[in-house]
């Protein structure tokens, strides 16, 4: 049985070629993500060419990821590409482009000299190094260093408990994503999203070079959770953006905040993601620790459909093995997970007839000895849906388009094929069934669609 939950590996040194890319694809990654925030243009045309390599070599659908850098604050180039940082000495965050030392350094974002506030404190390398702002200059931060550590070219900083008024979408995150729009990409991870009105603003840019672009929110700080219902509605995903809300928010409150914001993908019937960190040890090492073990489950048990890997496969010593890793505990939890439990837990509100048909097929299910819930879908609406109502049978999404086919790949539960010929939705059922030895001839499976230009809203029990 394949595992239901979707796999995210983002592309750096360790997995930049097409063959590594196949191996990790054939391991268990379902979507390839390229973070603009590590990535010149150069480098995002060729990931996007290498996986379109890798989608005809394994006959496997692969969605593709562009990680927008968003209003991030980043430090900007040092002299040897590094310093180290001794607590108690004193360093500076300058406006302007002054190449670094272990005096100071240039940051991206002029506006946090201008408006942070003495006395604050400044977190970089995900809240293990500290500095106290001590004084203001026209044109920089002085600070004292609270805890050593080393500080590299590129890295992101955190203001603690301050908030800054800047422009959503930047001039390097609009030529990027006018590259990759136009190479044919299925998601935008929006970075640092703070209400509806940043993603309203990214939508207008993105769908104006491709509409069938899906986005999904990450949730990196206070405000994002504070506004999480708005965005919600504005989008069709969260990720759970550990890295950068575990800096700004209580440690403690993580896990809390991770339910929370799987929740609310589930009550949108949206698409949820974990990151950071789930098997960060094995950057180096060549198993992960029994914390990482529980932290995947756990995302499992929150009902997230998705996690993801950063570092582990962007420059870790085996990315192949990390997925493999990633994969079994996956499934291990999938086994334990009371799907059943979970549906009925969900709100039954449907809005639509639509709605009513995909629950309906979904409660079914668990009724009935059937191998499968089965859906036509133009745009992935329909399976989608499926997908959030935790279906413990596979859900088989039949679609014409290949960007909906290749879209679906991070749909939890979600095996997608392509329809390439024209043989009806019943005889592609039942090919399909055959194929990935769903089902054998005499074994029921649940058609279900959702309205489209072929056939409307029907729920069907069919005998293979």
């Amino acid at each position: 049985m394949q595992k239901k939950t979707k796999i995210i590996a983002t592309l750096g040194p360790s997995s930049d070629s097409v063959s590594k890319m196949a191996s990790l694809a054939l391991a268990g990654v379902n979507v390839f993500r390229i973070n603009l925030s590590h990535s010149s243009q150069q480098t995002i045309k060729d990931y996007i060419e290498k996986i379109k390599i890798v989608r005809q070599k394994i006959k496997k659908p692969i969605a593709i990821i562009i990680d927008t850098r968003g209003p991030e604050i980043r430090v900007k180039k040092f002299k040897d590409s590094k310093i180290s940082l001794k607590r108690g000495s004193l360093f500076s965050f300058y406006d302007g482009d002054m190449i670094g030392d272990d005096k100071g350094v240039a940051i991206t974002q002029p506006i946090c000299i201008k408006n942070a506030k003495v006395g604050g404190l400044i977190l970089a390398n995900d809240g293990r190094m500290k500095f106290k702002i001590l004084n203001k200059k026209d044109n920089c931060l002085v600070c004292k260093v609270l805890s050593s550590g080393e500080l590299r070219d590129n890295k992101s900083l955190s203001f603690k408990a301050q908030h800054f008024n800047f422009e959503y979408l930047n001039e390097p995150d609009k030529n990027d994503l006018k590259l990759a729009l136009s190479m044919g990409v299925e998601y935008i991870a929006a970075s640092f999203v703070n209400t509806s009105d940043d993603l309203i603003a990214l939508k207008k840019f993105v769908y104006g070079i491709d509409q069938n672009v899906k986005i999904i929110a990450k949730i990196e700080n206070l405000t994002g959770l504070k506004n999480l219902d708005e965005i919600a509605k504005n989008c069709d995903g969260l990720m759970v953006a550990r890295g950068d809300l575990g800096v700004e928010a209580s440690f403690e409150k993580l896990p809390v905040y991770q339910r929370k914001i799987i929740a609310t993908a589930h009550k949108h019937n949206i698409i949820s993601i974990v990151a950071t960190e789930m098997l960060e040890s094995m950057i180096t090492s060549i198993r992960p620790t029994r914390a990482e073990i529980s932290d995947v489950a756990k995302a499992v048990f929150d009902g997230a459909g998705a996690v993801m890997l950063s570092g582990e496969s962007a420059m870790g010593r085996d990315p192949v093995a990390c997925v493999r890793a990633m994969s079994k505990i996956l499934k291990e939890a999938e086994n334990e997970f009371d799907y059943h439990q979970k549906f009925l837990a969900m709100p039954k509100t449907p809005h639509t007839l639509s709605e009513l048909v995909i629950q309906s097929a979904v409660s079914a299910s668990f009724f009935l000895n059937v191998k499968a819930i089965v859906t036509y879908t133009s745009k992935g609406k329909s399976a989608l849906r499926l997908s959030t109502r935790f279906a413990k049978v596979p859900i088989i999404a039949i679609t014409d388009s290949e960007k909906t086919y290749n879209a679906l790949a991070l749909y939890c539960g979600c095996l997608p094929c392509l329809k390439q010929n024209e043989d009806t939705l019943f005889e592609n059922v039942q090919k399909i069934c055959f194929k990935y030895k769903i089902a054998k001839k005499g074994d029921n499976v649940i058609i279900t669609t959702g309205s489209t230009d072929k056939i409307s809203n029907m729920m069907k029990l069919q005998t293979i």
